[in-house]
C-alpha cells in the first residue's frame, strides 16, 4: 500500500509546489465561474440549515490547492504524485518551460508570425516545415498567407471594429542537452490534448544551444469560444507537457522557482541580452542606486527578507515530508527522505535574482562584445622615436642603402697595384664605352643611331656623377597618412550593418 501523506502535510506541500489557486472569468478557454445567483443561493442557505453528518473520510479529503498541485483523484494517489514531485525536486530535475511570447493582431500579423517560426526566405537549409492541428505540413508562403487569412476571419466574424488577438503564440522549451525530435513529439502531443477544438501551427527551432518548440494558437476556437490563459492554465500547461516529456524518457519536473529556494522573479530578456552583450541595462543601474540608498540609510534589502521567507517555509514543508517518508516501511519512501534532506542542506542562500545576475556577469568578467562597428586604433608615427615596422622606416633604410656604397674604397696603393688608375671612377668608364660604341662597327653607316645611344649614356652619365636630391620625407608621411586614412574608411564599410541591404 502506498504511503498516505497527512493531509495537513498535503496542502503544505501543495502551496509550496504550485502557484495559488486563482479563479478568474473566462480563462482558459473553459466556462466562467461567476456568482451562484436565484436559486442556487436559496438551496445553500436550506442546506446550511441541516448539516450534514461528519464523516470518517471528511477530515482526508483534499483541499482545492492540493487537486490544482496535484491532480485529482483520490488521496493515495495525489500523495503518490506529491512525493514524486518532491523526489524530482530533491535530485533537480529541469523544469519544462511553457511561456507566453505574444499576440497578433490581424492575418498580417499572423502571416508575419508564421514566416517567423517557419524562417521563411532564409534559404532551403534554414527554413523548417510549420505542423498543423490538421496534421500537415505548410512550407509555402502561400499556404500560409491563406492559413492567416482564414483565422483573421473567424476571429472577426464580419465585425470590421473588432481588436482583439488574432492568435496567441507560445514557446515550450528545454535546457541544452535534450533531443530535439522526443521535445517536438511532446510538444505535437500537448497541443492535440490541449488545444484539440483550436488550430494550430507548430514548429522546432535548434538554431540555439536549447531545443524549442514555437507553437501559435488561434484565440477562438471551432465554437466560437475566445480564451484569455492565465497564470493557473500555464501551470496547467507546464505539468502537461512535462508530462509527455516523461512518456517519451525525459526526466521533467513543473514546479514553481520558489520550491527550488530561489527568487521567483525573472529577470526581463532585454536586461539578459544586454548583459550578454556586455553591456549594463539602465535596470541594474538602478537596483545598484537603490541598494547604495538602503545602505546609507541602515537598511536591509526588504526583497532578501521576503526570499528568506519563503525558503523557510520550503525548508519547513521539506522537514515535515522528511519525517512521515522516514516513518514509512518502505525503502523507496525513505530513499526519497535522504534525497530530501541533501536538497534542504544545499539550498542556496536568499539573493534576488538581480543581484544574482550582476554577480555572475562580473565573476564571469565577460568580454564586452560590441555590435557597432569599431575602428581600429590609429597609429601616430613617432619621428623621435626609433621604429621599424612604419613605411617611413622602409624608404629611410631604402635611401641609406642607395646612398651607402656597396663595396668598401681601396686605397690608391691597391689600386696602383692592381693596375687600375686611381682617378678613375664610373662616369669616366662609361664616357669609354660612349667612345667605343661611336667607333664601333655599323655606327659610321647609322649616324643618328650612334648619336641617340651616345645622348642618353651621356645623360646617363651626368646623372649618376652629380650630386642626388634629398628625399622628401616629409611627403612620404603625408602619402602613408592618406592611406591610413583611406584603409580605415574602408573597413568601415566593410564593417557596417547596413552592408548588403537593410537587416531585418
Amino acid at each position: 500500500m502506498s504511503l498516505r501523506l497527512s493531509p495537513d502535510t498535503l496542502d503544505s506541500m501543495a502551496r509550496v509546489f504550485a502557484p495559488p489557486k486563482k479563479y478568474r472569468m473566462g480563462s482558459g478557454g473553459g466556462s466562467a465561474k461567476g456568482p451562484k445567483t436565484g436559486s442556487a443561493i436559496l438551496r445553500i442557505a436550506v442546506g446550511s440549515m441541516f448539516p450534514k453528518p461528519a464523516s470518517s473520510s471528511g477530515a482526508s479529503r483534499p483541499s482545492i490547492q492540493a487537486k490544482h498541485a496535484f491532480g485529482g483523484g483520490s488521496h493515495g494517489r495525489m500523495s503518490s504524485r506529491a512525493v514524486m514531485t518532491a523526489e524530482r525536486s530533491s535530485r533537480r530535475v529541469p523544469e519544462a518551460v511553457v511561456r507566453i511570447t505574444g499576440r497578433q493582431h490581424g492575418g498580417g500579423h499572423v502571416l508575419a508570425n508564421f514566416s517567423y517560426i517557419s524562417r521563411l526566405g532564409h534559404g532551403e537549409e534554414s527554413e523548417v516545415g510549420l505542423e498543423t492541428s490538421d496534421g500537415e505540413v505548410l512550407r509555402d508562403g502561400r499556404d500560409m498567407q491563406l492559413l492567416a487569412r482564414e483565422w483573421n476571419d473567424w476571429e472577426m466574424d464580419g465585425d470590421a471594429r473588432r481588436k482583439g488577438a488574432t492568435s496567441i503564440s507560445m514557446i515550450l522549451s528545454m535546457p541544452t542537452g535534450t533531443d530535439p525530435e522526443r521535445l517536438k513529439s511532446a510538444a505535437l502531443d500537448f497541443a492535440r490534448d490541449e488545444f484539440a477544438n483550436r488550430s494550430w501551427v507548430a514548429s522546432l527551432h535548434i538554431d540555439r544551444e536549447h531545443p524549442h518548440v514555437h507553437l501559435t494558437i488561434a484565440r477562438r476556437d471551432h465554437d466560437g469560444r475566445r480564451f484569455h490563459p492565465n497564470r493557473d492554465d500555464l501551470f496547467r500547461y507546464r505539468q502537461r507537457f512535462a508530462e509527455k516529456l516523461r512518456d517519451r524518457g525525459i526526466e521533467a519536473n513543473a514546479t514553481p522557482a520558489k520550491a527550488r529556494g530561489i527568487d521567483p522573479k525573472h529577470e526581463p530578456i532585454a536586461a539578459v541580452k544586454m548583459r550578454e552583450k556586455g553591456q549594463v541595462p539602465r535596470i541594474d543601474k538602478s537596483r545598484i542606486a537603490r541598494a547604495e540608498r538602503l545602505r546609507k540609510q541602515g537598511l536591509e534589502d526588504p526583497v532578501v527578507a521576503m526570499l528568506a521567507t519563503r525558503q523557510a517555509a520550503v525548508r519547513a514543508t521539506c522537514t515535515r515530508v522528511i519525517t512521515e517518508l522516514s516513518a514509512s516501511p518502505s525503502a523507496a519512501d525513505q530513499l526519497v527522505a535522504k534525497s530530501l534532506e541533501r536538497f534542504v542542506a544545499t539550498m542556496p542562500p536568499p539573493e534576488p535574482n538581480s543581484v544574482r545576475a550582476m554577480r555572475l556577469a562580473h565573476e564571469k568578467d565577460v568580454e564586452p562584445s560590441v555590435s557597432t562597428p569599431v575602428r581600429p586604433p590609429v597609429r601616430i608615427p613617432d619621428v623621435s622615436a626609433p621604429r621599424g615596422d612604419t613605411g617611413i622606416d622602409r624608404l629611410q633604410t631604402l635611401h641609406d642603402r642607395l646612398m651607402k656604397p656597396t663595396v668598401p674604397p681601396k686605397s690608391p696603393a691597391d689600386q696602383r697595384e692592381r693596375g687600375v688608375d686611381p682617378t678613375d671612377d664610373v662616369a669616366k668608364r662609361i664616357r669609354d664605352i660612349v667612345e667605343k660604341s661611336r667607333s664601333g662597327p655599323g655606327n659610321d653607316e647609322d649616324p643618328d643611331l650612334a648619336g641617340t645611344l651616345s645622348d642618353r649614356l651621356r645623360a646617363i652619365t651626368e646623372r649618376i656623377s652629380g650630386p642626388s636630391e634629398p628625399t622628401d620625407f616629409m611627403r612620404a608621411h603625408e602619402v602613408i597618412r592618406k592611406a591610413e586614412e583611406q584603409n580605415r574608411e574602408r573597413l568601415d564599410r566593410a564593417r557596417t550593418k547596413d552592408r548588403g541591404g537593410p537587416s531585418r
